[in-house]
């Protein structure tokens, strides 16, 4: 059976997220972020183009401040009065992306510009929204952090074919691989690569990958309990 998936944007965002519209009151948007527990809402027109963003900030810094001098029904109407159109932040100023993007393209833009969120558009129209939790939830699944294992961190040499003689020691002890990650920075010299393996008995795993040339730098078990 063909495999469909591709890892781009569309296959993992959350495609049905909570809006709101330009003309509803601060009160309304600080009750509905309030009782659904979320931290971004997009703004919306009637057709479902963006026009905005609304974050948990936004609204803590358009609600009133401490030392006001007004008294309590004085606020109330005031706020009533102010819409979300006046404390938006507004499309032309949002970072967005497009739902055949690559995962790893929201990520970097996400940590370049510090945001907390994605809207991603088809055009103008809000195709979904991808937020921090979203990313987290993509890297949990990336790390396998669900499934109990042992996970080895080895220091490797940084050529082709460096991971090979560790795949073949797994093969033989016919052991499954839950995560391979390498990340993009050296320990003397040696690039660090964190496999999970779906076992907790790796003492004779790692007996036969230091036997094979390679340095086991760290074991650990996860759940660890």
């Amino acid at each position: 059976m063909k495999i469909s998936y591709r890892g781009y944007m569309r296959e993992k965002i959350n495609r049905n997220p909570v809006t709101i519209h330009a003309d509803m009151s601060f009160y309304e948007v600080r009750k509905l972020a309030h009782d659904k527990g979320i931290r971004h809402l997009p703004v919306v027109d009637k057709e479902n183009r963006l026009i905005g963003l609304v974050t948990d900030r936004d609204i803590r810094e358009a609600g009133p401040s401490e030392a006001t001098s007004l008294s309590i029904y004085e606020l109330n109407y005031l706020l009533e009065k102010v819409k979300v159109s006046s404390f938006m932040k507004p499309r032309e100023k949002l970072i967005t992306i497009h739902p055949d993007a690559l995962i790893e393209e929201a990520v970097q833009l996400m940590h370049d510009h510090k945001i907390g969120c994605l809207p991603v558009l088809e055009g103008d129209t809000l195709y979904g929204i991808m937020t921090e939790t979203d990313v987290l939830d993509h890297f949990a699944e990336i790390f396998g952090v669900k499934k109990k294992g042992t996970r080895l961190t080895i220091g490797l040499e940084d050529k082709p074919g460096s991971l090979l003689g560790i795949l073949e020691v797994f093969k033989k002890h016919e052991v499954n691989v839950i995560s391979v990650v390498l990340p993009s920075f050296y320990v003397q010299g040696k690039r660090l690569t964190a496999i999970r393996i779906e076992t907790e008995n790796y003492d004779p795993i790692v007996r036969d990958i230091e036997k094979a040339g390679y340095q086991v730098l760290s074991i650990g078990k996860w759940p660890s309990v």
